[in-house]
């Protein structure tokens, strides 16, 4: 019986972790925020990138910015994204030139149906 305690609390503690690592990597942009996201400026017409905010019934901050995937195809980049499971289409003009917090992925910043500001994966260049 002293094993299945044992097992028991093992898949408990196991349960624990994962759901807490995947309501991180849900919570957007937070890790991000206060270093990259609050400071960029769009490209195109200036302003903010992102439009953090507090959702009242759940006290989350949200925004508009999160990591993303990316791909390069022809001459354009297009970007996952996630709240609307499509890819979309990167105008030209919101590319941000900023160093990129995870070169690994891409950045993708998106409210009210259009693209505010992206920033692509390193690519190595």
């Amino acid at each position: 019986m002293r094993i299945g305690m044992c097992g028991v609390l093992c898949l408990l503690v196991a349960w624990t972790a994962s759901r807490d690592g995947l309501a991180q990597s849900a919570g957007h942009h937070h890790e991000l925020h206060n270093d990259h996201y609050r400071t960029w400026q769009r490209p195109d017409v200036g302003g903010s990138c992102c439009n953090a905010r507090l959702r009242e019934e759940e006290q989350e901050e949200i925004g508009d910015c999160e990591p993303t995937t990316a791909e390069f195809r022809g001459d354009r980049w297009f970007a996952w994204l996630r709240e609307q499971a499509r890819w979309v289409e990167i105008p030209h003009e919101v590319i941000l030139r900023e160093i990129n917090p995870s070169p690994e992925k891409a950045h993708l910043c998106f409210a009210y149906e259009r693209v505010l500001c992206f920033l692509p994966p390193h690519s190595g260049g």
